[in-house]
């Protein structure tokens, strides 16, 4: 193993390590904003559907399929909607399953104290609701960045795509495969700690 070659191609490693976090991260934070209104009306057939299709199929309608109704998008912008779309269906659920979880009482003591409904939301429901959600919700941003590596396939320049190049061009698979593995982990390693971090503030039994 050529470990010279992690030097000589660090920039373009590093530049995709990077690319890889902000899809994580853009995708877990848009998927959480659309994934909460969602959940509070329960439109059931969007998740059912979205977590029934493959998140490659969805990216091959975005960027092959649409075009042929004139709706054309970048690479990049495939990558992201599709993952969103994807990610949405299933931090709606969490979240919808992590509401349900609070006693339906909390809002009739709540509205009997004359406790308004947005105050309610906010000081009651949510902090109640957040141990059942986190532990799932950490877990699917895990699965988010691992998914991220599904985007090479549309020529987005992420981890997985630049270290499948860097074979093509080097011929040396191995050291490039254990960077990128390490990197993985490190990076479901943060999302754990975080995960660890929430439970023990928000007291997730």
């Amino acid at each position: 193993m050529d470990l010279s070659l992690l030097i000589t191609y660090g920039p373009d490693l590093l530049a995709a390590t990077w690319l890889t976090v902000i899809l994580t991260v853009t995708t877990v934070v848009v998927s959480t904003v659309l994934g909460i209104p969602l959940a509070i009306l329960a439109i059931s057939g969007y998740s059912f559907a979205m977590r029934a299709i493959p998140l490659l199929l969805i990216l091959y309608i975005i960027y092959y399929g649409l075009p042929s109704m004139g709706i054309v998008f970048d690479a990049l912008p495939t990558a992201v909607i599709g993952l969103v779309v994807a990610a949405t269906a299933y931090n709606m659920e969490i979240i919808r399953a992590g509401l349900e979880a609070v006693d339906k009482g909390q809002w009739e003591s709540a509205s009997a104290l004359g406790i308004p409904p947005l105050r309610t939301w906010k000081d009651v429901i949510i902090p109640q609701a957040l141990p059942f959600i986190i532990p799932p919700f950490i877990s699917n941003a895990i699965i988010v960045l691992k998914g991220t590596s599904v985007a090479s396939i549309i020529t987005i320049g992420e981890l997985t795509a630049v270290t499948n190049g860097l074979i093509s061009t080097t011929y040396q698979a191995f050291a490039f495969l254990a960077f990128s593995a390490v990197v993985y982990l490190a990076l479901s390693s943060v999302l754990t700690i975080l995960q660890q971090l929430a439970e023990r503030h928000w007291k997730v039994t």
